[in-house]
This record gives structure tokens, C-alpha cells and sequence, in this order.
């Protein structure tokens, strides 16, 4: 009889010690209770114990958590997203149309911590109707830089002038890092994109994308050719001038016009009959 008492109270003992132990969800419900407490070094723990869960589920309170008036608060959160990653990125592409220009500051600044996996949503915000979204993303993907370059090309031959501009704009501004993958893009099968592309190669002016440019004066497309000159003349390198030279006789006036204006930028007193 005591024998079967002390497996009953055992049997007991076991339940409640499994009914004591907190389920996830009960634990994220009470660390964002948390949140609300007037001391900032209690919401800071709270931040960081919630970014350990590193669950989807926490996301929505790390974002509140950015508009914190502590700094270490919003820091902990921004880390915390980082972390989560991938998963976290539609939420804080949603931030960035915050009212609260600390929580875009650090929707953003999150979003390029994360980097390339951000990439493809920060390309969709090009196109939001809030100006605020496109200039967060288009400024996140210029500091994202290289990982963005080839999505950013990809952009080119978008429906939407939004995002055509943006691409342009955020590629220019990236630069150097981006002109090797921009002179690949010269190849590329659709003449608007090699049409922008030459341009953007104009405007960064790096001396290594002329003999990739002199290539392309030779492309089938009028409109090509002549953001091609455009761009060599930007760039102003006497080594394009012999072929300038030779494009004076294109069959294009469009194509001559500009050809001529390149080689005066470029100052060639060898054009000048």
C-alpha cells in the first residue's frame, strides 16, 4: 500500500514539474510584457533574450523594440533582427515607412547588416508608392554594394520607371565595385538594359570600362551606340579617340552627332579635319 502511494506521489511530482516548465510561447508573451517597464536595462534584456529565442514569432516585437528611446534597447534589437536574418527581412521592409525616423534609421541599418539576403525585398520597396521606402532601400542597396549588383542590373529592364531610376541612380553611386559586372551587362540580350548600362558606366568614369565600351560601339543598336559615345566621352580617354574616328562614319546621324560631341569633350585635335 505505501508502495503504491509513493508511485502515485511520484507520478504526481513528475506532472507538476513538467507543468512548471514554461512553453516558448509563454516565455516570448512575458519577455515583450517586459518591454513595457519603465527600466531601460530590464527592456534590454528582454531585447536580447528574445533575440536568443531567434523565432519568427519575436520579429513584430523587435521591430516595436527599434523605436525605443534607449539606445542600447534599439541596439540590441538591431542585432537581434541581424541575426534572425532572411525571416525578418519583410518586417523591416515594412519599418522603413515607419513614422518614426529611428525605426527606419534602424530597419535600414539592419538591412544592410544582413546584407545579400536582403537584396531581392530591398529591389520590390524600388517600386513603393511611400517615397520615403525607395529612398531607404535605394540608399541600403548602395551600401549593401557588390552582393546588390547583379539584382540591381536585373532591375534595368523593369516595367517601372521607379525602379529603372533607382537601379541607375543606386549602381552609379555603388561605382567602381560595380563596373565589372556592368561590363559584362554590355552583352546583355536586351538593348535598354545595355543602353542604361553604358550610361551608368559614363558616370562612374572608370578608365578600366573603355576598351569594353570601344567594343560596344560596334552594338547593332543605334540607341546603344549612342550612350556608348556618350559614355566614352564622360570618361574622356584618348583611347577611344581612333575609334570615335571611325565612327564618324556610321550610318546613324544620331550616332555621329553624339560621336562628335565625345570626341570634342575629349579634346582630340585628330577629329578636327
Amino acid at each position: 500500500m505505501n508502495e503504491s502511494i509513493s508511485w502515485i506521489l511520484l507520478f504526481y511530482i513528475l506532472i507538476s514539474m513538467g507543468c512548471g516548465e514554461p512553453t516558448q510561447e509563454h516565455k516570448i508573451e512575458k519577455l515583450i510584457q517586459k518591454l513595457g517597464v519603465k527600466d531601460p536595462s530590464v527592456r534590454h534584456i528582454s531585447v536580447s533574450e528574445l533575440g536568443s529565442i531567434g523565432s519568427t514569432d519575436v520579429v513584430p516585437a523587435l521591430i516595436q523594440a527599434l523605436q525605443d528611446q534607449d539606445a542600447k534597447v534599439r541596439d540590441s534589437a538591431t542585432e537581434a533582427l541581424e541575426k534572425i536574418g532572411k525571416d525578418a527581412v519583410p518586417a523591416l521592409i515594412q519599418a522603413l515607412q515607419d513614422q518614426d525616423a529611428k525605426v527606419r534609421d534602424s530597419a535600414a541599418e539592419t538591412l544592410e547588416k544582413i546584407g545579400k539576403d536582403a537584396v531581392p525585398a530591398l529591389i520590390q520597396a524600388l517600386r513603393d508608392q511611400d517615397a520615403k521606402v525607395r529612398d531607404s532601400a535605394t540608399e541600403t542597396l548602395e551600401k549593401i554594394g557588390k552582393d546588390a549588383v547583379p539584382a540591381l542590373i536585373q532591375a534595368l529592364r523593369d516595367q517601372d520607371a521607379k525602379v529603372r531610376d533607382s537601379a541607375t541612380e543606386t549602381l552609379e553611386k555603388i561605382g567602381k565595385d560595380a563596373v565589372p559586372a556592368l561590363i559584362q551587362a554590355l552583352q546583355d540580350q536586351d538593348a535598354k538594359v545595355r543602353v542604361s548600362v553604358a550610361l551608368v558606366l559614363g558616370e562612374i568614369g572608370l578608365v578600366d570600362a573603355v576598351p569594353a565600351l570601344i567594343q560596344a560601339l560596334q552594338d547593332q543598336d543605334a540607341k546603344v551606340r549612342v550612350s556608348v559615345a556618350l559614355a566614352l566621352g564622360k570618361i574622356g580617354s584618348a583611347d577611344a579617340v581612333s575609334t570615335l574616328i571611325q565612327a564618324l562614319r556610321d550610318p546613324d546621324a544620331k550616332v555621329r552627332r553624339r560621336v562628335a560631341l565625345a570626341l570634342g569633350e575629349i579634346g582630340s585635335v585628330d577629329a578636327v579635319p
